[in-house]
Order: C-alpha cells, then structure tokens, then sequence
C-alpha cells in the first residue's frame, strides 16, 4: 500500500494527495492518506486540519492513523540534520521527471510536500474529478462565478498573511507589488480587455495597494473555512497569476481553458538552490515565469 502523512495547508494536501494516487497507479495499489501528523500537532495554532474533505476525491482512498510514534521522531531528525547544514533533507524526495522513473515497490510510506507536477501530471484527468468540488457554491460565489466565466477573468492572488512573520519572510521571496503590476501589464499586452479577480488573505491591504487598476474585482467573501471557494473562483478564470503559494497554484494548475496565460514568480524561496528545484519541479513550461 501506499501511504501519505498528511500536512500543511489545502495546496499542501492536495500535492501529497496527487503524488499518493499517481504512485498508487503506478504500483497497481491502493493508497491511504494518514491523518498522524495532525493527530499530533493538531493543538498547535501553525498546524492546519484536514482540508480536503471539500472535493469529491476518489473512493479507493482510505484515512489511516498509523504513525503517531513517528511523527514524534521525524521532527527531531530533521532538527538534527539541519544543525549539520542538511537543510534540503526530504523536501524534494521526487525529483524525478517522469514517475515511470521510479522503481515499483509493494509498499512506501511519504512524509513529503511532494511539491512536484511531473509526478502526477500524466493523471491530470483523474485528478480534475478527484478535485472537483463537492458543495455547490453559495448564491454570493455563483453570482462571482458567472461574472468570471463572461469575461476575459484573470484571477490574481497575493498572500501575506504568515508570509510576512519572521521566519516565513526569510525562507519564501515575496512578490512586490511592482512585480504583480508587471504581471499584469504582461496580460494587457496578451489579453483584450482583461478584468482582475483579486484573492488575498490580507484584501484591504490590497485595496489599498492597487486601488487605481481599472476594471478590477476585489474578491472578499471567502474567510476561514469558506476559503477554498476562492480556488474554486481562481481555477474558472481565463488566466491565472499566482503567488509562490501551493493554494494558487493548485488554482492554476486546476484552470481548464486550453488558453490559459499562468504567470508566475520566478522565485519562490530566498535560497537559490532550493529556487532552482522549484522553477524545475513546480512550473509547466508553458507557465510564464516573472522576475
């Protein structure tokens, strides 16, 4: 069996989810996703709950909780082999450009970000149905979404919100405002009449910021547990630009429009070789990719 240790945000989940059924059908085996690492952690106010419970997944997923004594262990090795400058330790396990690549194996545990689309990209199909989202959208997102789907829709996500701690804002690059202008202007040279969907978990600072952009939509609906339907909203535009965020990616990457313009940061972590795995493992070569 395959088995994934659940962790992280929506984006996260998702990845993890991608990366256990792709493996699944390439070994010809069931998956399950463990719930261990929240069993654990799951009083911590850093540690998100299980989100995935919004899409349809598939059924031959199971929920398992089977590692509660190595979740224990796992953070204290890692804390060991960071003291010892190993500091790329299990965040790319994958790097691979196709999963015919890797061998079959009649069992294989993850405890991984899984942060890599070439993994699971030959699925993408199936993983659209597993994604689809359960719950219609109230009348406030449908009235949105019916907007979205009549325009030349593009949806732009900003995150702030733990981005901006200490600890996040010396390990993640943070877009400028002047590069999501740049992007933008990279849409009005591509797109007639473009109209932008603003998605932030901080709006009004958005408000603020990009008050002048004509034509714009400030997207404030979705708080809390509700915030998935801001990508479900993001995944119906025409085009995406997307922060070095997994939740907007996932957005991107979920956008059926064979035309789609994604733009993207050409950084995502302040560490250059770690940037290096993520322009590799993380962006489809028909994304744009921004400095």
């Amino acid at each position: 069996m395959i088995k994934v240790i659940l962790q992280g945000g929506l984006g996260n989940q998702m990845f993890e989810y991608a990366a256990a059924y792709a493996l699944s059908r390439r070994n010809n085996m069931p998956f399950a996703l463990d719930m261990s690492y929240m069993d654990v952690f799951g009083h911590k106010s850093w540690c998100r709950p299980y989100e995935l419970s919004v899409f349809a997944l598939h059924q031959t997923s199971l929920l398992t909780h089977d590692y509660h004594l190595a979740i224990h262990l796992l953070p204290r090795i890692r804390q060991w082999c960071r003291r010892r400058g190993w500091h790329q330790l299990g965040r790319y396990v994958f790097e691979i450009k196709d999963i015919e690549q890797l061998p079959i194996c009649r069992s294989m545990t993850i405890f991984d970000y899984c942060t890599n689309y070439k993994l699971f990209d030959k699925y993408r199909d199936d993983l659209l149905l597993a994604f689809s989202f359960v719950e219609k959208p109230n009348i406030a997102n449908a009235d949105i979404l019916k907007e979205i789907q009549t325009t030349n829709s593009v949806a732009v996500h900003i995150r702030r919100g733990d981005y901006l701690n200490s600890f996040n804002n010396h390990v993640f690059f943070h877009p400028s405002e002047a590069w999501y202008r740049n992007a933008m202007g990279e849409i009005r040279r591509r797109v007639d009449s473009p109209r932008f969907y603003f998605f932030s978990d901080d709006i009004q600072w958005v408000r603020e910021h990009f008050a002048d952009i004509e034509d714009a939509v400030y997207v404030d609906i979705n708080l809390g547990k509700s915030a998935y339907n801001d990508m479900r909203l993001m995944s119906a535009c025409k085009h995406n630009i997307i922060a070095n965020s997994t939740f907007s990616w996932w957005a991107a990457w979920l956008n059926i429009n064979p035309q789609k313009i994604v733009i993207a940061p050409q950084k995502y972590y302040r560490d250059e070789s770690s940037n290096k795995k993520y322009v590799e493992y993380m962006i489809p070569p028909n994304w744009i990719k921004l400095e």
